[in-house]
């Protein structure tokens, strides 16, 4: 027995179109669906990815300021290293309390210096070529640590005493005495010669001593004395050229 459809062709059409838009809007709502948790995941993962960029830059301005920091240091250590350079080449390494100790034990009761000058010199050309890189120390016998280390350059120290003494014998046992020092070599007298001095009484000596009893002839008169100028050089250097 043969079905018999009553239903018109237009009733079926709109069944089947209902279904196609259900499907749609099913579809629909499952896409919105996945773009509502896309947002959320992605609006979540920028704010995390914005703190974390957030706690970056807080670094990265410390770290510059660190590293300005360290350039001001290095700067400073630069400039300090630099003056410490320029010092350690000028230093010329010499005790001078030692010198003018031993200076003040050599020079004796019958001399009165009226100037002590210390000047430095650099060796003659003729010498510097072959004395300049041999140019070594020699130690005071251990009376001072002053003479460790090299000279300032190629150079020496030429010390000039000036003054008056009792007689010429005491200007040459201070020559003697100046060369026997381990302190001082090239010990010489550029001159002597005869001179007076006026003796005051105030200024005059009391001292009873053999030594300064010619000095203390008389209060208040002109007194024969020998004014003389004594030269050497600071042996805190020796000569090691190769013979």
């Amino acid at each position: 027995m043969k079905e018999i459809d009553f239903l018109p062709e237009w009733y079926k059409e709109g069944k089947r179109r209902q279904d196609r838009v259900r499907r749609q809007c099913l579809g629909l709502a499952i896409v919105f669906l996945v773009m509502i948790s896309y947002n959320v995941t992605s609006v979540h993962r920028i704010a995390r990815a914005s703190g974390e960029l957030r706690r970056l830059e807080g670094k990265r301005v410390e770290a510059e300021s660190i590293l300005h920091q360290f350039d001001a240091v290095t700067g400073d250590l630069n400039r300090v290293r630099t003056k410490a350079d320029l010092i350690q080449r000028i230093d010329s390494k010499i005790d001078m309390a030692a010198v003018l100790a031993e200076m003040s034990h050599v020079i004796g009761e019958t001399v009165v210096l009226s100037r002590v000058e210390f000047k430095a010199e650099p060796f003659s050309n003729d010498e510097k070529s072959s004395r300049a890189n041999d140019v070594g120390v020699r130690p005071a016998e251990g009376r001072t640590d002053a003479s460790k280390g090299n000279l300032a350059g190629s150079v020496c120290f030429r010390i000039t005493l000036s003054g008056v003494a009792v007689g010429p014998a005491d200007v040459a046992a201070l020559v003697k005495r100046l060369d026997d020092s381990s302190y001082f070599q090239r010990v010489y007298a550029s001159f002597w010669r005869n001179g007076k001095v006026q003796v005051s009484a105030a200024s005059a000596p009391t001292s009873s001593s053999p030594q300064t009893a010619t000095v203390s002839a008389g209060q208040g008169e002109t007194l024969d004395v020998t004014e003389f100028e004594v030269v050497c050089y600071l042996a805190n250097f020796k000569d090691t050229e190769s013979r």
